[in-house]
């Protein structure tokens, strides 16, 4: 299955005091999964990106560092097409607003 992560936001390790950052995350992930057609198609592969993100949950742009160059095309795609809720508050938004995600499959 395809699991984009958000660093370390989906770690149990994170601070359960920023629990809305993680169910954050996990909307931004749930979102981005949505739009991601034939992820067995990149099995094996990984990809990793940084998204820049708007606090209305709209996405500045999306730049591959590293990975798989097919993924990282699909999945920038996919991150361009995907409804990204607004952030719950500032804090959040902070916290995320210039997300590094991992694509793993």
């Amino acid at each position: 299955m395809f699991a984009p992560s958000l660093g370390n936001l989906g770690s149990p390790t994170f601070p359960p005091e920023h629990s809305k950052i993680v169910v954050y995350a996990a909307q931004i992930r749930n979102a981005i999964v949505a739009e991601m057609y034939e992820p067995d198609a990149y099995k094996g592969k990984t990809c990793s990106i940084r998204i820049y993100l708007q606090p209305d949950g709209s996405v500045n742009s999306a730049t591959a560092k590293e990975g798989d160059a097919k993924l990282c095309k699909a999945a920038i795609s996919a991150i361009t097409r995907a409804k990204i809720p607004a952030a719950p508050d500032n804090e959040t938004y902070q916290r995320v607003k210039n997300a590094a995600l991992d694509f793993r499959l």
